[in-house]
């Protein structure tokens, strides 16, 4: 496909209203890669994408490639783990300069995810628009 693109291929479930299901397997050099526990783009299990498509092109069974771009990949990584840790860094060091104790400090900025996943839930509508999949058949 396109350089600037993250892809991995994929196997067609079904199609219906507009939505291609397509499950994902983890690639070859997933198992060796000494960091594939903490990789989460596409990870290291298979999943089943649900990716908005022409289903009348794809039929269950075929090989297709998902891809999505690179700049969404990394908006993704920013979402999930970027912001994430700026909102605990810097709730820990403002609740230190205020001169809480630091396990005071400690548990509400890591309390300060739960209300950042939950914005993220409520959003997902939002997201899911955001991060648009796209999908070409193999040859």
């Amino acid at each position: 496909m396109n350089t600037s693109c993250i892809e991995q291929k994929g196997i067609v479930e079904g199609s219906g209203d507009g939505v291609v299901n397509v499950r994902i397997f983890p690639a070859s050099a997933c198992s060796d890669c000494h960091s594939k526990a903490s990789c989460s783009l596409f990870g290291t299990t298979e999943k089943i994408l649900d990716v908005p498509a022409d289903t009348r092109d794809f039929r269950a069974g075929d090989r297709v490639y998902v891809a999505i771009t690179q700049s969404m990949g990394t908006k993704a990584i920013a979402l999930g783990y970027f912001v994430p840790f700026l909102l605990v860094l810097f709730t820990l060091i403002a609740l230190t300069l205020l001169r809480l104790k630091e396990w005071q400090a400690g548990l509400i900025a890591i309390s300060m995810l739960m209300p950042y996943y939950i914005i993220l839930y409520f959003s997902r509508s939002k997201l899911r628009k955001t991060f648009t999949f796209t999908l070409k058949k193999i040859d």
